[in-house]
């Protein structure tokens, strides 16, 4: 992109990071099983306007040998969402993933740390949505296994002194109701009017 955001056509190229092996497909139109699957060169424009590009990944290309119909699938639609991630120069769900799972973290686990919401972590692992910059700056800082102990022992203290200002702790004030309080309360019931 130049200065001004303009399309300058430059296309970004993304490869699969990992074959997985499914059950062979079936076609959507007739249901034969006849299909073929070729991974094929896939162009697509992300953004509007001055600012769209156009970026290409390679997918797979499913054939029915029955009915001749071709089409993608979720697979197609996940490295779409990883050509669109490194476009914008952030981690991909993958990653995301690992992350939190090399720390052997639930997603639950992982936001009550972090301070991340857990929904927002299930979209970026699952390419419903892509993180703001600041977010995958976030992420990449909490990749390194210090920065995450830090936030464990921040979490920890929190926890811990949240548990010392419950109740009988004298952080907060407990107020008694007396039978004085009572009335004054009653004195500002609204009444229905005569």
């Amino acid at each position: 992109m130049n200065p001004k955001g303009a399309n300058t056509g430059r296309q970004v190229h993304a490869q699969p990071r990992m074959h997985v092996m499914e059950p062979a497909p079936s076609c959507p139109i007739c249901g034969e099983e006849d299909v073929t699957t070729t991974w094929a060169p896939h162009s697509f424009e992300y953004g509007s306007g001055e600012t769209a590009v156009t970026l290409q990944v390679r997918v797979p290309v499913h054939r029915c040998g029955a009915c001749e119909f071709e089409y993608l699938d979720d697979a197609a639609e996940r490295l779409r969402h990883g050509a669109v991630c490194d476009h914008l120069g952030v981690l991909t769900p993958d990653e995301i993933r690992r992350i939190r799972e090399d720390h052997d973290m639930s997603r639950a686990a992982f936001a009550r740390v972090t301070g991340l919401g857990e929904a927002s972590l299930n979209r970026w692992e699952n390419g419903l949505s892509i993180q703001s910059h600041a977010n995958d700056r976030y992420l990449r800082l909490l990749a390194r296994s210090q920065n995450m102990r830090a936030l464990q022992d921040l979490s920890a203290d929190r926890l811990s002194e949240t548990r010392k200002t419950g109740p009988g702790t004298g952080r907060f004030r407990v107020i008694e109701v007396t039978a004085s309080i009572r009335m004054a309360q009653e004195a500002f019931r609204l009444r229905p009017a005569a």
